[in-house]
């Protein structure tokens, strides 16, 4: 199986110029916090990577009036491994253009294990084992609960736990109700697993916000922070406790497309009022027919001032109406591989399968592709995009998050595979619909979204009626 080319990819973050409303960000020279915010297709990552060739030519002026002669140093954290390997050849590019840099793109994850002597992070299944026994008796959901547990260590210090008692669970949904008996309950929780993991001389993957701020300041001149909305607050306490005393801090977020809700203002992680807000509106991915099949999935979501709606009004160009296909899943498989083989142009043009989980939804996709003659690659969790020519993608929606694509197939949309809660207020359900949205979103030409009737997700109800054409096969 060939790898496929970074340059298809590549492309869209480096073959645009910069808009007018771009380059008033890119342009901003002055040392601090900047905020960019802007829906799904805004260019949000494309802005804050493009400043970069900016920031560091200020730096390297500032430090080659010193005397110095050191390089600039630069972080760039990224929401997923994925994102990482699209976001840094273009991200070199433009720092190294104005000289000597020094600069590391990662994870949060990655990087704080480089720094902290990469600690050993207690497994997924030993994760959810040890919370399943420990939490046996609060009558929650299984998922809901590690969920919680993860909101609760990414906001509060471990000295601090007991403020969850008190505080608002903004972004966490109205269900499962979450009273203060229960809260008391989950922090005991919390604190136990916390001993256990430490008689193991494991860590969990939060414990690494914490590591990160024990160790002395790395200093760096430019941090930029990609898909910002889903860091937890230590983690943006931890990378903001190694900027150096001048710097350039950038986040980059759309709250609406969060999918690991965290429930903190910029008060909480000392940035408050020294922050400068940008937003942007244009969309320059979506076609209006895209962004408005996006927007219904979200439709009664409460957006907050650091979110936007894929806007109608804002993307410049038309297309066809998303497409929903009902039938057997073998059926929305060829239909998919039909569709591409007549209308894609696979020398010029990407196509990516999403799925809302790994693992064997793709086995059957991948027989299909192979005797069909269609070259893929599966993307999911993977950093490097090498150069060979192959156009088509499978993806878990996770990790497609922050990429682009010509055409997006979400196919085998069942119940399966989108498990939540009954409540219309469920937190799971309202994850699942922002997780849905932003994967359609991901799409600058064509959305096919397939399921078997009677096996589908309750997602489809979000589907509003006028923003998409029905096809049985």
């Amino acid at each position: 199986m060939r790898a496929f080319a970074s340059e298809v990819i590549m492309k869209i973050l480096t073959g645009q110029p910069a808009t007018s409303e771009q380059l008033r960000i890119i342009s901003e020279g002055r040392p601090g916090t900047d905020v960019i915010r802007g829906a799904a297709g805004s260019g949000k990552t494309h802005t804050a990577i493009l400043r970069l060739e900016t920031l560091t030519d200020i730096f390297k002026n500032r430090l080659d009036r010193s005397g110095s002669g050191r390089p600039v140093k630069v972080l760039v954290l990224t929401f997923n491994r994925t994102l990482c390997g699209y976001v840094e050849a273009f991200a070199r590019q433009s720092a190294l253009s104005a000289g000597p840099v020094s600069m590391e793109v990662e994870t949060f994850a990655r990087w704080a294990m480089i720094h902290t002597g990469m600690p050993q992070v207690v497994s997924q299944g030993q994760r959810n084992d040890i919370i399943r026994s420990l939490a046996s008796d609060i009558g929650l959901p299984h998922d809901f609960i590690c969920s919680e547990l993860e909101y609760i260590a990414g906001r509060f210090k471990n000295n601090d736990l007991e403020t969850y008692l008190g505080v608002r669970r903004d972004g966490r949904g109205a269900v499962p109700r979450v009273d203060r008996p229960v809260r008391e309950k989950l922090i005991a929780v919390l604190k136990e697993y916390k001993k256990q993991l430490a008689l193991s001389s494991v860590c969990d993957w939060e414990d690494l916000s914490a590591a990160m701020l024990s160790v002395d300041g790395l200093n760096y001149d430019i941090i930029i922070v990609d898909e910002a909305q889903d860091f937890s607050a230590n983690q943006i306490r931890a990378i903001t406790h190694h900027l150096a005393p001048v710097n350039f801090f950038t986040l980059i977020l759309d709250t609406a497309q969060r999918l690991y809700p965290r429930g903190y203002n910029w008060n909480e992680v000392g940035l408050g009022s020294n922050v400068r807000y940008h937003k942007l509106r244009e969309n320059h991915r979506n076609t209006t027919e895209i962004a408005a099949f996006a927007a219904g999935i979200l439709n009664g979501i409460q957006i907050d001032d650091d979110g936007a709606l894929p806007d109608l009004s804002a993307a410049k160009r038309t297309g066809t109406k998303p497409t929903v296909v009902t039938g057997l899943y073998s059926k929305q498989v060829d239909y998919a591989i039909n569709f591409i083989k007549n209308n894609v142009d696979l020398s010029k043009e990407s196509v990516a399968f999403l799925q809302p989980r790994d693992g064997q939804f793709f086995d059957f996709l991948k027989g299909r592709l192979a005797q069909a003659g269609i070259s893929y690659e599966a993307i999911t969790r993977k950093r490097e995009w090498p150069d060979e020519s192959v156009n088509v993608v499978l993806s878990t929606m996770h990790s497609a998050k922050g990429l682009e694509f010509e055409h997006v197939f979400i196919l085998g949309l069942s119940a399966l595979v989108t498990p939540h809660g009954e409540d219309q207020e469920d937190d799971q359900l309202l994850t699942l619909r922002r997780l849905l949205a932003m994967a359609v979103a991901r799409a600058r030409i064509s959305v096919h979204v397939g399921y078997k009737p009677g096996e589908e997700s309750d997602l489809i109800q979000f589907f509003v009626p006028g923003t998409f054409q029905q096809m049985v096969v």
